[in-house]
């Protein structure tokens, strides 16, 4: 077992890898950290809010703390100790001895070391020896865990399976290597259940079947919690955005824009940025006589915001719109 010891200001979580993601989300919850496993990074500076520390329990984790990197995620991790506990035991003497010996020199080689070892046949089998997941049980985890962002169906002959997103890499292998073995045509997938109202619905059902699980899954992961939903329906509109990787790139950048819900009219502009601002206030007497409209003017001219259907969105600093989105094209997805 990694030991990862996590600290968010004055609250400490102590932690064991690998574990179940879900599990995992809800013990950082406990500590105040919203952010999901694969946005928590390794660092351990000094005077940051939010900090890991990663202790080895044996040799071969200890040759494996170098790969995990500042810039690497707590979901790394866990999805590193995952894979080193389920290599097969013909397996995991060549993992040990790779470790060991200081033959991977990047978290990447050694994944990628990992997966290589593992044949079709081998995670077939794994999936199989899964127990397997009722109706029930999955939708009980979705109205428990707030993190399940949506539950998608398959169907194949009078078999229904229901699968709850995100899912890490391991686990998202596992139910692709099941698809292959149903094999193609032979399954529908469907979007079961979804937090989110509106277009998203449509939305998500559009990604999966234009671009695939996989996309799905990388979106479900980014979207923001559900305290965040407003802001980033305001966002997305106002970006025009309509395929996965700009969902994902503006889900990321979200803290760039600023949202001033239900807002109609420059004058409401105007308003909601000067209650904003704390060096701004105007004295009773001069609130009749300011001109609101044209302060509200003149600060869409400056920041180039723009009025969407649940309110007004801008944005400030050095960030601009047009990066994000030529950012999110040239994203992998997988």
């Amino acid at each position: 077992m990694l030991g990862a010891v996590i600290f968010n200001g004055n609250n400490t979580l102590v932690v064991e890898l690998p574990t179940g993601i879900w599990d995992l989300q809800l013990k950082l919850r406990s500590v105040g950290i919203e952010l999901p496993p694969d946005r928590v990074q390794l660092s351990d500076e000094e005077g940051e809010q939010l900090r890991v520390k990663l202790y080895a329990s044996s040799p071969e984790e200890a040759h494996l703390l170098p790969l995990l990197t500042p810039e690497k995620t707590l979901a790394d991790a866990n999805a590193s100790m995952m894979l080193l506990n389920q290599a097969e035991t013909a397996f995991l003497p060549r993992l040990k001895c790779g470790l060991l010996s200081d033959a991977y020199k990047t978290l990447d080689e050694f994944i990628s070391a990992a997966k290589g070892l593992f044949s079709e046949e081998s995670i077939g089998n794994a999936v199989s020896q899964e127990p397997e997941l009722n109706h029930e049980a999955v939708l009980e985890e979705y109205m428990r865990d707030p993190f399940i962002r949506v539950v998608i169906s398959c169907t194949h002959g009078r078999q229904k399976e229901l699968f709850p997103l995100p899912m890490n890499d391991p686990q998202l292998s596992a139910v692709f290597a099941k698809l292959d073995e149903i094999g193609d045509g032979n399954y529908s997938l469907g979007v079961e259940k979804l937090r989110y109202k509106d277009h998203w619905p449509e939305t998500f059902a559009e990604v999966l079947r234009e671009e695939g699980l996989f996309a799905l899954n990388a979106l479900a992961a980014a979207f923001p919690p559900l305290e965040d939903y407003d802001k980033y329906c305001a966002v997305v509109e106002y970006a025009d955005a309509n395929d996965s990787k700009a969902y994902i790139a503006l889900a990321e950048h979200l803290d760039d824009f600023d949202f001033f819900p239900g807002v109609r009219d420059l004058d409401d502009v105007a308003e909601e940025w000067i209650s904003s601002q704390p060096y701004l206030s105007l004295s009773a007497e001069l609130q009749e006589y300011f001109d609101y409209s044209a302060y509200g003017s003149d600060l869409q001219d400056e920041y180039g915001g723009e009025f969407v259907s649940g309110g007004y969105v801008f944005m400030q600093g050095m960030t601009r719109l047009e990066d994000i989105l030529s950012e999110a094209q040239g994203m992998e997805m997988g």
